[in-house]
């Protein structure tokens, strides 16, 4: 009976272990979706590169 106990107690660590790991490594998904909608929320304020179509000058007549 002492070793039922003692291997069910470890089993309970193990499982006690498991969750807190779990629920360490979800904490950490949602910091780092927090960190993605904050970079998403800044506008970039980069160059656009690529073909620019030249606009059409205007020649008076």
């Amino acid at each position: 009976m002492l070793t039922d106990n003692t291997e069910l107690r470890l089993e309970i660590e193990k499982i006690k272990k498991k969750l807190d790991s779990h629920s360490k490594n979800i904490e950490v998904v949602f910091q780092y979706l927090d960190e993605l909608l904050e970079k998403k929320e800044k506008p970039n304020d980069r160059k656009q590169i690529g073909y620019t179509i030249p606009k059409k000058k205007i020649i008076p007549q």
